[in-house]
């Protein structure tokens, strides 16, 4: 059939005999479309028929249907009418990776991070008894959210109730890599002759318990799912088994099951990768890793769920007892790390930006409050590609600085990232965060003249100053010559040491050398408030330094999209900041021409067109 006609209401009217073939449409549709875009095909090729047989027996969105995480609700997005969106996917402003409500009426969980779908179907359902709404909330976990820690409170206080939640558990065996953990052994116990069920423990809790089913016959689900629907409406569990990366035959043998990939050859599967190609400072950082582990046994290296994003699959084989994948548990890889530390070892936690967000309690608490030595390895901190709004990195800074004890690194470039951590694994002391970028490191590297105690000069300040981190270097060497090329002089200063804050004295005594206020401009994909910029402020403030202070930031979240859109996005294109310059301080203006500046497709004339002001004005956003 034509996929981009399909909706709910033609799905029920098909005959069930004809639903096998429609999955085998959907998967090749799938295979197809993902191999050309790249997206998170894995485990949306397992859950093909769960989603065809929810959708027939159950009224989405009246019935809401919660996705946990959402990378494994693309068969989900064709039924609801969206296979004519899949063409956009990983791109600007294109279809998002994960569920977004904001997208349709299907989508009730806006899912970018695991372990949510339980407790917010917890809410719906109690809200929905409040209207006297008649329909039970169906929620699916499973692809390791069942490891979170938050699903199981959760389901700790759905047993405790009578609301109608249905909880499918889609039982793969994997979360990114395979699941870690003794949820493995419950959901499949060593022994035939096991006296312990899956059944024996959701039954303990006091939930039904149906199951386990095969989840890739469309009929039986079809089927268990019409005698759930039809009783009276509690709390139960619906174990369903099925295979990620179903229907690929070269799945079988990737790392990942194919999880996600960057677009690939589908006869083939030559080309897939699970994150951007070419080299990274995650990779930089596994090679020094490498090195460190060689000669120091005491370094132990944690990371929740993804090896991948910080280059760590070749270690996790070599150190299979000192480099650590804990599954989708970011606050137990914090608080373990804890542990690790008080115990004598040198714990590294190599984590994301944007997950590291899910265990700020521990990092204040467990780590940050006891002072120990622990160094988190940060990747995907800035813009960090095409995931979501929440997954770019612009909130480390302004929370992390903010925690007692915490030291506070951003990577200048490669070498200061071997450098440093290689310094601060020798002898560890407290905790320290090493922020890192996403985007492949230049090539050639910019050149950064000086490294004195974390920060890098280059050229006069004649007419002000820029500061900058390691992931706007690049903006901020453009920016610097558009300034030049129409005779303003401007000095570049890269930071790479936050806190403590020891580059003060050298920004005082450029100041000092100008009879009026330093024209100073921060650039920094993060958070304004709280972040960069304000630290530079709260120094001033602190030393009573007068700078002429303009911060270039975010104050939005943004969508996702490559470097260069987000930066578009947000005004921090080196032309818009040129023109931030310009209006901030019109005197620089050069006579009655506007100055026409170009960056990559984007070409604009100073004062009179703004791209990334046309692109708000259509998407909305900033």
């Amino acid at each position: 059939m034509n996929l981009e006609t399909l909706t709910p209401a033609l799905l029920k009217q098909m005959p069930m005999e004809s639903l096998p073939s429609l999955a085998m449409e959907i998967r090749q549709f799938l295979i197809e479309n993902i191999s050309k875009t790249g997206g998170h095909i894995g485990a949306s090729l397992g859950t093909v028929e769960l989603a065809l047989a929810l959708h027939y027996v159950f009224e989405s969105p009246d019935t809401p249907i919660l996705w946990d995480t959402g990378h494994n609700a693309l068969a989900h997005r064709i039924i609801t009418g969206r296979a004519d969106q899949f063409p956009t996917l990983n791109s600007f402003k294109g279809m998002l990776r994960f569920l977004d409500r904001n997208d349709s009426p299907h989508d009730v969980l806006s899912a970018s991070h695991a372990g949510t779908a339980l407790s917010t179907a917890t809410g719906l359902a109690t809200a929905m008894r409040f209207t006297g709404t008649q329909h039970s909330v169906i929620a699916i976990v499973g692809d390791g959210t069942l490891g979170e820690g938050m699903t199981w409170e959760g389901l700790d206080y759905i047993a405790g109730t009578d609301l109608p939640i249905l909880i499918v558990v889609n039982d793969n065996g994997y979360s990114i890599p395979k699941t870690v953990g003794g949820i493995v052994e419950m959901l499949t116990p060593r022994s035939a002759t096991s006296h312990v069920s899956t059944g024996d423990f959701f039954r303990a809790l006091g939930l039904k318990y149906h199951g386990p089913i095969y989840g890739h016959d469309v009929k039986v689900l079809i089927e268990i799912l019409h005698i759930i629907s039809q009783g009276r409406p509690h709390p139960m569990v619906l174990h369903v088994k099925t295979e990620k990366g179903h229907g690929l035959p070269y799945a079988k043998n990737h790392i990942y099951r194919f999880h996600f990939s960057m677009p690939f050859d589908p006869a083939t599967g030559a080309g897939a990768s699970p994150t951007i190609v070419g080299r990274t400072y995650a990779t930089v950082a596994a090679e020094t890793l490498a090195e460190i582990l060689a000669h120091d046994s005491a370094v132990v290296v944690l990371t929740p769920g993804t090896p991948y994003a910080s280059g760590l699959e070749s270690l996790l084989a070599q150190y299979p007892d000192r480099v650590l994948d804990v599954g989708m548990k970011e606050a137990h890889a914090v608080s373990m790390a804890a542990g690790l530390a008080q115990g004598g070892q040198k714990p590294v936690v190599c984590i994301q930006s944007t997950f590291l967000q899910r265990a700020y309690d521990q990092v204040l608490h467990d780590v940050c409050f006891l002072n120990l030595p622990v160094t988190f390895l940060v990747v995907r901190s800035g813009f960090a590609g095409f995931d979501g709004p929440t997954h770019h990195g612009l909130w480390d800074i302004p929370v992390l600085r903010s925690f007692p004890n915490m030291q506070l690194h951003y990577a200048m470039d490669t070498q200061d990232l071997r450098d440093t951590l290689t310094q601060r694994l020798a002898h560890p002391e407290g905790p320290l965060a090493l922020l890192m970028p996403y985007e492949p490191v230049p090539d050639p590297e910019p050149v950064i003249e000086t490294r004195l105690d974390g920060a890098g000069l280059r050229g006069g300040h004649r007419d002000g100053t820029i500061l900058c981190l390691g992931n706007t270097l690049v903006t901020a060497q453009s920016v610097r010559g558009l300034l030049r090329e129409h005779g303003w002089e401007y000095g570049l200063m890269v930071i790479g040491q936050l806190k403590p804050f020891d580059q003060f004295t050298r920004l005082r005594d450029i100041a000092l050398t100008h009879a009026e206020p330093l024209r100073c401009v921060t650039l920094e994909e993060g958070m304004l408030s709280g972040g960069f910029g304000s630290l530079i402020a709260e120094q001033c403030a602190e030393h009573s330094l007068s700078l002429d202070l303009l911060r270039c930031g975010v104050d939005t979240f943004v969508p996702a999209g490559s470097k260069e859109e987000c930066a578009v996005w947000a005004g921090l294109a080196p032309h818009q900041i040129v023109q931030q310059i310009l209006r901030r301080w019109p005197s620089l203006a050069p006579g009655d021409s506007p100055m026409s500046v170009t960056f990559g497709q984007y070409s604009s004339v100073v004062g009179l067109q703004d791209p990334g002001e046309r692109l708000r004005r259509r998407y909305g956003g900033r």
